[in-house]
């Protein structure tokens, strides 16, 4: 993953890397070490604890792993591509095993007729996805029915979303999700970079940033409940075209408890006159804000215990759409 350092901030620590994949032509596909002729035929053969391997390889095929086939790990190697094939109308890898982590794949260019094409829909249990790189598609993940946790780590979503209803991380029926280390940026077509449904939210060690998207809110929690976001870069496009960067409880209230916590973060607005910040139901708690770095106009009633820039250049930062290094730290 790209490192970012600046020595203003000193509450931010570093960032595991992330993986780049290739463009390999060959590959293969293994079920407990036996070769596969297909993702399908793995999925199929695989036993619950078992391991789906996939070797280096541009593949046009998905999969759907069943209920049956719980604690399942998928793991590819560097060059491990998936583009463009959704099975069921729905995604590249339709997941409804409990308990499976998919780690070093990526996947891109995914899109279906309902425009909610994803390269992994999640429907049950526990998900886990490491050093994953969701690309091009409608949705990096989507998570549906009776989805339980979701916990992605050193992983990369980039240029995802389509009419406002597909999104980088869309976690529609899950309890909890986690991003940690992680990068969400440039998603389009007034797609969010996160969108969670969870009673449980946390960001941190991460990157949300519009570049030259055409995005809305950078996060989406639209039903409230506990959300943390901390030491991360947040960071709000020039083409955004929603002037509000997180949006909190807006919709349907889900939750008895509803409480939003930000601290140590750098929030930025790359906006011509300027952002607002939240966008808060009036039956939500005002947010906790602590410790934050607030580059540009971003408008709220901020708490002294932040720090304020006027500008980019303040800072001597590059020009946008160009991220600052900065170092993410606890």
């Amino acid at each position: 993953m790209t490192r970012y350092v600046i020595a203003i901030i000193t509450f931010f620590a570093g960032c595991a890397g992330l993986t780049q994949a290739g463009t390999a032509q060959s590959g293969g596909i293994f079920a407990d070490g036996v070769p596969q002729p297909t993702l399908q035929a793995a999925f199929d053969a695989v036993n619950p604890g078992g391991i789906v391997r996939i070797e280096p390889g541009i593949y046009r095929e998905g999969g759907t792993l069943k209920k049956a086939k719980e604690r399942v790990l998928i793991i590819g190697a560097p060059g491990v591509v998936f583009d463009g094939v959704a099975v069921g109308g729905k995604a590249a890898f339709v997941i409804q095993a409990d308990d499976v982590t998919i780690d070093n794949i990526e996947c891109r260019n995914i899109k279906v007729g309902s425009r909610n094409g994803a390269c992994v829909r999640h429907e049950s249990g526990n998900l886990t996805l490491k050093n994953v790189k969701f690309i091009d598609s409608e949705n990096g993940i989507l998570t549906w029915g009776e989805s339980n946790k979701i916990l992605i780590e050193d992983s990369e979503f980039i240029g995802n979303g389509k009419a406002g209803r597909a999104h980088g991380i869309y976690v529609s029926g899950a309890k909890q999700l986690i991003v940690r280390r992680s990068q969400i940026l440039g998603s389009r077509d007034q797609g969010h970079g996160i969108k969670s449904r969870a009673e449980y939210t946390l960001i941190e060690n991460s990157v949300v940033a519009s570049l030259e998207g055409d995005d809305s809110y950078l996060i989406d929690i639209p039903g409230g409940g506990t959300a943390v976001i901390r030491n991360s870069l947040l960071v709000e496009g020039a083409n955004t075209v929603n002037w509000s960067i997180v949006s909190f409880g807006v919709e349907t209230q889900t939750f008895e408890r509803n409480s939003l916590k930000m601290e140590k973060n750098v929030i930025v607005t790359d906006r011509e006159g300027g952002s607002e910040f939240i966008n808060l139901h009036e039956d939500m708690p005002p947010p906790e804000l602590n410790s934050n770095v607030i580059v540009g106009r971003i408008n709220y009633d901020w708490p002294k215990n932040n720090f304020f820039f006027d500008s980019r250049e303040d800072l001597k930062w590059p020009e946008a759409p160009a991220l600052p290094e900065i170092d993410l730290s606890k």
